[in-house]
């Protein structure tokens, strides 16, 4: 059985998003693909209007949530013409709420199965690319795997969420194909020598095990295998020392993030009251790392969420981003999830929560895609279908 017609671009789309993070230096790229969105949803909702398919009652929510997502960006438009800013950093804060709106209001139950598609490419692609030079790059004296991505803390983040997504696909039963993929998705980890994700990783091979009932002692067992298998490639593939954990040195160890919070907890100490409720402005973080930059420390962005939120925008934006998150959550796990689906959103979230620890999250949508997707696939879990609806899955 395949999905309607109506439905195949918007799915295609939704599976082929995390391909598009290989363009970040392509600006035009995000506004085409959000323009296709926009096309693919209204299609595929005229699709399931056509096919009689009766409306997500929790479908109505998403009108105010549009109004908020509006009014956050007017906010940014007037930070931005006091503070400076521009539009594609305004569009970027803003691009996984109006993704999330844009899937909501068409998807259907053949979503969970584009949301798989897109987690296997994820994996597979950067994979593939590991015999090419232009995947791999020197950090000091380390050689470190990066795929199609810029950083490589963005593709060990990816490939974290990439497993999570296929599992809950697999209703976090560990399958054949969902054990080969995590077990490539660690080697990639690994060689991507990217520490906190090492941590995000086992997050999320902690909670599949978990749910499928293994105990904690087989959980640190089959860990040290995936953990001891991904050092030898990493080895292999990388005769240089893999990157470390100096605790002597904080500096090291950080990577001059610690000069960077310094910096800017000094400048926070002198913030005036419109400073702390509407902050300096969306580059602010960027400007004080120029500044270190020519004092010899390399630094870039404020490598903290936190701190990039209320030095930039404040305590009233930080605090308008927080309640976006909340509501998309609200709208994406009701009260019906089936006892293998709840957790994945906690999951998803720590993962986000640890990655704006010493990254910046919000103004990328490579950091903030992944989450919405484990979203919209609880959402899909949750939504209300007609029973005997011949056309919908029995996945998911």
């Amino acid at each position: 059985m395949w999905p309607p017609f109506s439905s195949m671009p918007l799915l295609f789309l939704v599976m082929v998003k995390p391909l598009t993070d290989a363009f970040y230096e392509v600006e035009e790229v995000k506004y085409v693909y959000i323009l296709l969105l926009v096309g693919s949803a209204l299609f595929a909702k005229f699709g399931l209007v056509i096919q009689g398919v009766k409306a997500n009652p929790r479908n109505k929510g998403l009108f105010s949530y549009l109004w908020l997502i509006m009014f956050y960006f007017l906010f940014h438009y007037g930070l931005a013409l006091f503070n400076g800013g521009s539009f594609s950093e305004m569009f970027k804060i803003v691009s996984p709420f109006v993704f999330f709106v844009l899937v909501a209001y068409a998807g259907d139950r053949w979503m969970i199965y584009a949301l798989a598609g897109a987690a296997v490419l994820t994996v597979v692609v950067n994979a593939a690319l590991m015999p090419f030079d232009f995947a791999w790059v020197n950090w000091g004296t380390v050689r470190t795997f990066k795929g199609y991505y810029y950083f490589k803390t963005d593709l060990a983040y990816a490939l974290s969420f990439s497993v999570l997504i296929f599992a809950f696909f697999e209703k976090n039963r560990i399958t054949p194909a969902l054990a080969l993929l995590m077990l490539i998705a660690a080697v990639e980890v690994v060689l991507a020598n990217s520490r906190l994700n090492y941590l995000s990783f086992l997050c999320v091979v902690i909670f599949i095990a978990a749910k499928e009932g293994i105990s904690f002692r087989s959980v640190v067992r089959y860990s040290l295998i995936f953990g001891l298998l991904g050092v030898i490639a990493a080895l292999l593939y990388d005769p240089e020392k893999l990157l470390g954990f100096d605790f002597d040195d904080i500096a090291a160890f950080t990577q001059g993030r610690n000069v960077t919070w310094e910096h800017l907890m000094i400048e926070l100490e002198h913030y005036r009251l419109v400073d702390w409720l509407f902050g300096k402005g969306v580059y602010a973080d960027l400007i004080l790392s120029s500044q270190l930059a020519r004092l010899g420390a390399v630094a870039h962005n404020a490598h903290n969420e936190i701190l990039h939120m209320v030095y930039t925008e404040g305590i009233l934006g930080f605090l308008f981003y927080i309640v976006l998150w909340v509501k998309t959550f609200r709208m994406s796990i009701g009260t019906g999830l089936p006892p293998w689906a709840r957790g994945s959103g906690a999951v998803a979230l720590t993962l986000f929560l640890l990655q704006g620890l010493t990254a910046v999250v919000s103004s990328f949508a490579t950091k903030t895609w992944p989450l919405v997707m484990v979203l919209i696939a609880l959402r899909g879990v949750s939504t209300c279908q007609e029973p005997d609806d011949p056309s919908a899955p029995s996945h998911a």
